[in-house]
């Protein structure tokens, strides 16, 4: 992985961050009496680049003081989408902060914000998300003028005059992927998804939704198989976006937004969970701490541990565990090679070997703690 950032004394910087994402092919030679080798890690790694602009104002004049201040960097990330095969991407980059504000109540399902005026602040029938210092998230869909209602109860991790909320937009089918499919995604003729590049979006049930563009020449529009219009459609970046591609030839996406500096909460089912990665650079296995939330393997078999997958570039993703023997931790793959400094692509698949879980992603305080 490189980098390259640099502090500026002009009220603006603007700072690109080129970060290699290796990415490990899965090992099958498990070997249970073998303890994990050093310096394995890049043996069948394939590099994949990531363009970060981050726009940050790092310095201010002030009349009489030299005053600091800042503003949420924010930039683009550009993902290719390749033919013949699913590709897994997520969004590193977000829709900017529409509204940040400390809550003065909460009851239940009911968040109160004194002064705030929501009714003309927020678009109705648009899906706000609301995030919370802890990492707790909410998808947002009713409110009055100073009241949020949310999905659950979070008064829990409330402290009524002290917690902080933000809300931002979540982005449609239409915004990421062009209203007239400006991504270029192969489109269906006639409604059949045979042909087609299709969308799949995790339906938080272990299914997907599918959706698609539909061009006959006469009408062209986002649809799913039955019809209905989805250029509306919401996605949260704690999804990860499944584009399976027919053949072609590469398509670049293109996301601008702001980078998020907070945690995030990750709610995993049993099972397959497909998530974004959150943040756009820096992040590896090791400072994701996710080694503290996982379920570790004991003896350096995958079948009773939790496995974090990353998509490797031609359709098969490398798989890695975290190692605890009780003696020797770090993240591994079935080869026992060290995948420690492995970066996070964009999207990635958490198998969760129990029950209901969440898991709190941190953004890498080495690459975001400047910004």
């Amino acid at each position: 992985m490189s980098s390259s950032s640099e502090k500026s004394f002009a009220p603006i910087s603007l700072v690109t961050v080129e970060t290699q994402l290796p990415v490990k092919e899965s090992q099958v030679d498990f070997r249970p009496s073998k303890k994990p080798k050093d310096n394995q890690s890049q043996k069948h790694m394939k590099p994949k680049t990531i363009l970060t602009a981050l726009a940050v104002a790092l310095l201010a004049p002030g009349a009489l003081y030299a005053t600091t201040a800042t503003t949420t960097p924010v930039g683009y990330v550009t993902e290719t989408l390749k033919p013949n095969i699913t590709n897994l991407v997520g969004l590193t980059v977000h829709s900017p902060t529409v509204f940040s504000g400390v809550i003065t109540g909460e009851a239940s399902d009911k968040l109160t914000v004194a002064g705030a005026n929501f009714t003309t602040l927020l678009t109705a029938g648009a899906t706000y998300i609301l995030e919370l210092p802890d990492g707790t998230i909410q998808e947002i869909t009713s409110w009055t003028a100073t009241e949020l209602t949310t999905p659950q109860d979070v008064s829990g991790v409330v402290t009524p005059n002290t917690t902080v909320l933000n809300l931002r937009k979540a982005p449609t089918v239409a915004e990421i992927f062009g209203a007239a499919n400006q991504v270029g995604l192969t489109v269906s003729t006639d409604g059949s998804t045979a042909a087609c590049d299709t969308i799949l979006v995790p339906n938080g049930l272990g299914g997907f939704n599918t959706y698609f563009y539909y061009n006959d020449g006469v009408d062209q529009a986002w649809i799913d198989p039955g019809f209905n219009f989805v250029a509306d459609v919401p996605i949260v970046y704690t999804d990860a976006l499944l584009v399976r591609r027919v053949a072609g030839t590469d398509k670049d996406l293109v996301v601008t937004g702001e980078v998020k500096k907070t945690p995030t909460k990750l709610v995993a089912i049993a099972g397959d969970n497909y998530f974004g990665a959150i943040y756009p650079a820096g992040n590896t296995l090791d400072s994701s701490t996710l080694q503290t939330q996982v379920t570790p393997s004991v003896d350096g078999s995958p079948v009773l541990a939790d496995l974090i997958l990353f998509p490797n570039g031609t359709g098969g993703f490398g798989t890695n565990l975290y190692y605890n023997d009780g003696v020797d931790q770090a993240w591994i793959d079935p080869g026992f090679n060290f995948t420690g400094p492995t970066a996070f692509t964009s999207g990635y698949l958490f198998t969760n070997k129990g029950a209901l879980k969440t898991l709190t992603h941190v953004p890498d305080p080495t690459v975001f703690s400047s910004l």
